[in-house]
């Protein structure tokens, strides 16, 4: 293996079989991958890079880069793979051969974005000729290419859409016509069934080989969709204002020609702190973009004021406080001092680069809301008394018993 690596290691430009599943989509078992050598410093976020750690080869995608390591992680893959040092770096993938075919994944990035953004102008337009639905894009695509200025360099995800609750039906309709098939986000049907209203809906379509999605909210996804109302741990009233809020400062920006609805940069940035609190403070691409939006911004002592006053109106300090201190911690996100971060810098530890599996997911949230829930520990433990939490917690007692015992036969 040494000897391999040393071989390698002397060549400006080498070829190798790719093997598992690490880096699916973008790299398929037995494509032959094209790596060139290259400098520490000439790297970026997104990259691709071939890894020698731990008497192991692998090659990843960089997710987070500082001028004296790097982190990486496979896009497939639950967990990163810790710091990555610059004598660990062989190479960066330039080129990708599969069937007889070659590409360059960043024209593979510049399709799929292409072929997204063409599809997000043209359900935009069907929304705003049909009855004036109100609606503002929360993030996705538009708001990459906004403050980005370019296409995202990974394959993108969902697109986030803010809808008055009077026009769901009407969004809906126009997504169900032109090919839309609505996901099921539910982890069973029987608390679907309990479920009193709609929250959010996801619908997608597959394009050109690619998927695209819309996730239509009704409501900031402060808490978990699928529990419903939780006025133990955090008022339904406020939920609806700010949403409202949402809609009604809404701003218009051209992007690539075209007009978009999005979130005014104040909201724009609370409203993704919240979304990183809802996922529980993971996933650093979304650490990353709120620091792109932060600094892009160029935010005066006033609008943080402006800030720090709806944290307090909507009572949000304990939900977005530790994202602002991750983002100074990662970014040197410049966040002014009378951001309180005072009773949470334990939080600092917080590993932000791996996922988790959908369950566990859950159960992590659900804790979150209600350890930094605003309300008084005797009004929180009211909501052991939901029907809907009732349930879930005896669905996930039964799921784990059910994988401890078959795992045992």
């Amino acid at each position: 293996m040494e000897k391999f690596i040393a071989s390698l290691q002397r060549q400006k430009q080498f070829p190798l079989r790719s093997q598992g599943s690490s880096m699916l989509p973008i790299l398929h078992p037995n494509d032959v991958v094209q790596y060139k050598k290259v400098n520490f410093k000439q790297l970026h976020t997104n990259d691709i890079i071939l890894v020698k750690k731990n008497r192991r080869l692998f090659t990843h995608r960089i997710i987070y880069m500082t001028d004296k390591y790097l982190v990486t992680k496979g896009d497939n893959n639950p967990e990163s793979d810790g710091k990555i040092y610059s004598h660990q770096i062989i190479g960066k993938v330039t080129k990708v051969k599969r069937g007889g075919k070659e590409f360059d994944p960043n024209q593979v990035y510049l399709l799929q974005s292409s072929l997204y953004f063409q599809e997000i102008i043209r359900i935009k337009s069907l929304l705003e000729k049909s009855g004036k639905i109100d609606f503002v894009f929360l993030k996705g695509l538009p708001l990459h290419l906004y403050f980005e200025k370019t296409h995202p360099k990974r394959i993108y995800a969902d697109c986030d859409v803010l809808v008055d609750k009077k026009d769901f039906f009407k969004a809906e309709q126009i997504l169900l016509k032109n090919g839309y098939k609505k996901a099921e986000n539910h982890w069973s049907q029987t608390i679907k069934k309990m479920q009193e209203r709609i929250i959010e809906e996801t619908y997608y379509k597959e394009l050109n080989e690619f998927l695209v999605v819309f996730d239509i909210h009704l409501e900031v996804d402060l808490l978990i969709v699928h529990l419903g109302k939780l006025e133990a741990l955090y008022p339904q009233k406020l939920i609806d204002q700010l949403s409202g809020e949402f809609l009604k400062t809404k701003k218009v920006v051209k992007i690539n020609g075209e007009s978009f609805f999005i979130l005014n940069s104040k909201f724009l940035i609370l409203y993704l702190s919240l979304h990183f609190f809802h996922h529980n403070f993971l996933g650093v691409f979304r650490l990353d973009f709120l620091d792109k939006v932060i600094k892009k911004s160029h935010l005066k002592e006033k609008d943080w004021l402006e800030i720090a006053e709806k944290i307090n109106q909507y009572k949000l300090l304990n939900f977005v406080s530790p994202v602002f201190l991750l983002l100074k911690k990662y970014y040197l996100t410049p966040i002014p001092d009378f951001i309180n971060f005072k009773n949470f810098t334990n939080f600092k530890n917080l590993n932000i680069f791996d996922d988790e599996p959908r369950i566990g997911a859950g159960i992590k949230r659900f804790k979150n809301i209600f350890f930094l829930s605003p309300y008084p520990w005797w009004r929180k433990i009211f909501v052991f008394t939901n029907l809907e939490v009732i349930y879930t917690i005896i669905w996930i007692v039964f799921k784990r018993l059910s994988s401890f015992f078959s795992g045992r036969q």
